[in-house]
């Protein structure tokens, strides 16, 4: 049987939990929404949103005239902004709203990384971007191998980018990025590796028969060099063919393994990045 100071304790207690509970949810709530603009920005305009990101504003994340938002066109900056109009009610459903301060966006990596990545199946490919531009990379030169899928005609490949850079964008944005990857129009593999493949910056391979891992080659070029660059090629879901491999050998590239266990190939390419970037980049456990 409880006394009445155990009573008081218990609903103190009780008190202080959703007391916690209820600021943590106050901070989730007050999260600033960040949206890319391609168009310029400066501080003390005001300008109007398109409809795609209005919609998104005042539909989804049901924002209202006097709300807070960030900004960002890839310059490397953020720029705050209040909305001085729009309403899910009006004719024209744009956000208007007035630039008032920019400030310098320090989420980039001290190392440049290239990922050349194989084309694969829509969702296993959109895996592979997002998550690669979440974890910092530079650029993405997305390839068509020989197991890749085939990449039809012109229209769909233009739709094809025109989606990819759609989940570049909406990765920077949620990620925090200040400067957008650049994502290069597809090639065929064997063309990037005799127009594309040179300069300075070490090359990896997957091989399932090298003798080094990628840790094991990115811990010796941090103790023996300045290098920031780096350049991950990742084949499609069935792999690059020996033959293939080899070429990218012969063309400069250091093959590495990624121990005993097979990753797909949208696990492939984040695990590689996040490696470097913990041990070249900016990346911290």
């Amino acid at each position: 049987m409880s006394d009445g100071n155990n009573a008081d304790t218990t609903s103190s207690g009780q008190a202080s939990v959703t007391a916690l509970t209820s600021s943590r949810a106050s901070r989730r709530n007050a999260r600033i929404a960040r949206t890319h603009h391609a168009g310029t920005l400066q501080v003390d305009t005001e300008l109007e949103l398109d409809k795609q990101a209005s919609h998104h504003l005042l539909t989804v994340l049901r924002m209202k005239v006097d709300d807070q938002i960030m900004l960002f066109n890839g310059d490397g900056y953020n720029y705050h902004a209040t909305l001085t109009g729009g309403a899910r009610q009006s004719s024209s459903k744009r956000v208007s709203l007035r630039i008032e301060t920019r400030t310098p966006c320090v989420s980039e990596s001290n190392l440049a990384v290239t990922l050349v990545q194989c084309v694969s199946r829509p969702e296993r490919m959109d895996i592979s971007l997002r998550q690669a531009v979440e974890l910092g990379v530079t650029c993405i030169q997305p390839v068509y191998s020989r197991h890749s899928i085939k990449a039809g005609d012109e229209s769909r490949v233009q739709k094809k980018q025109q989606h990819w850079h759609s989940i570049v964008i909406s990765a920077c944005e949620q990620s925090g990025r200040g400067v957008i990857p650049e994502l290069r129009d597809a090639t065929r593999f064997e063309h990037w590796l005799t127009q594309t493949m040179q300069g300075d910056n070490t090359h990896y391979v997957l091989s399932p028969t090298a003798e080094l891992s990628l840790t094991q080659h990115a811990h010796t070029l941090a103790s023996s060099s300045t290098e920031n660059t780096a350049t991950l090629i990742i084949g499609p879901e069935s792999g690059l063919d020996n033959d293939e491999i080899d070429s990218a050998i012969q063309a400069g590239a250091v093959p590495v393994n990624m121990g005993r266990r097979i990753l797909r190939t949208e696990t492939a390419g984040p695990v590689c990045i996040a490696l470097l970037q913990s041990i070249l980049g900016d990346l911290r456990a």
